[in-house]
């Protein structure tokens, strides 16, 4: 008999599309699944669109919380879930029609698996047959292709995230081990969520096939962040890497030592690129930039960026 897929998605306002998202999943080849949407508060007209597919099949369910944002979403829907695979998904993202089941073969076929995640593709939602393999549509393939786990993948972690939310699928005891979704990690909660299953010994492992892949939706809900205060949440996030790796029983000392140094470069490379492109004269940008370190290196690097302008002024004016 065919595994139980569990799809989680939380939503927030995204009546505008969820419709197109439940209309993939009912198009999809593989058929032994159930989704749980968890609407995040939503104000919109969600409940009414959802509504409709509730109706319409059984294996689509729909859970309100109080607006307390996506892991928490993602977690309550985790809670309520049955299926020994896990697939997240946006709410306003699509899956390819093989995808589940091309993935729960290859799990299936690959028993030392915990993580196998797909290629993904980004697409602008009024042009929906031009896709990207990068989020600023440059054609830049970003995507590690890996087949390992522990030093490997968390190395690769250190670096960048190793793919959207919507391309791996799990097994469910990987969600268990961690506890599912940091919920205090500020817009790099996927990041984290990736991270804390390779320390936890998780294996990814690249499908690689072209028929199984993730569509991400580009549009105005999603390109209006502000970059700083994602920056900053990657700060944060660095910060928290440490403990991670210094708790983890999957890495030797060595490793361990390794990718504390890799970590702290990153960390204060982040750092003086937000400080020498910050507004030096805004409060609100240096109080976010002062809170992230001590006040000793806040000031070094506030003067080392106001030389760096003052050069940047000098050079382009002569």
């Amino acid at each position: 008999m065919s595994k139980l897929v569990s799809i989680i998605i939380p939503s927030y306002n995204y009546g505008f599309v969820i419709d197109q998202t439940l209309d993939n999943l009912l198009d999809q080849s593989y058929e032994n699944w159930e989704a749980i949407i968890v609407d995040d508060g939503s104000s919109d007209n969600t409940s009414e669109i959802v509504g409709k597919f509730t109706a319409r099949d059984a294996r689509i369910s729909y859970l309100v919380q109080k607006n307390s944002g996506v892991s928490v979403a993602r977690n309550l829907g985790f809670k309520h879930s049955k299926g020994e695979y896990i697939q997240f998904l946006d709410a306003d993202d699509l899956l390819s029609k093989e995808k589940l089941a091309i993935q729960v073969a290859f799990m299936e076929q690959h028993p030392d698996c915990d993580i196998s995640y797909t290629n993904h593709l980004y697409f602008e939602t009024d042009k929906p047959d031009i896709v990207y393999p990068d989020y600023e549509m440059n054609n830049h393939h970003w995507l590690p292709k890996i087949n390992a786990a522990g030093y490997e993948v968390v190395n690769t972690l250190i670096y960048s995230n190793i793919a959207v939310v919507s391309s791996p699928m799990l097994r469910r005891n990987t969600v268990e081990k961690v506890k599912g979704f940091p919920e205090f990690s500020n817009y790099t909660e996927d990041w984290e969520f990736w991270f804390l299953c390779a320390v936890e010994g998780a294996r990814y492992s690249f499908c690689d096939d072209d028929a199984a892949k993730t569509l991400i939706r580009i549009h105005q809900r999603n390109t209006s962040r502000n970059i700083q205060i994602m920056q900053a949440g990657e700060l944060q996030f660095r910060k928290r890497m440490i403990n991670r790796i210094n708790e983890s029983t999957v890495l030797s000392p060595d490793e361990k030592e390794k990718l504390l140094e890799r970590n702290a470069a990153s960390t204060q490379k982040l750092y003086k690129y937000m400080m020498y492109h910050a507004n030096l004269v805004s409060i609100r940008q240096l109080k976010i930039l002062h809170a992230l370190v001590n006040t000793k290196t806040f000031i070094s690097y506030y003067f080392k960026a106001l030389n760096y302008k003052r050069k940047a002024l000098f050079k382009k004016s002569r």
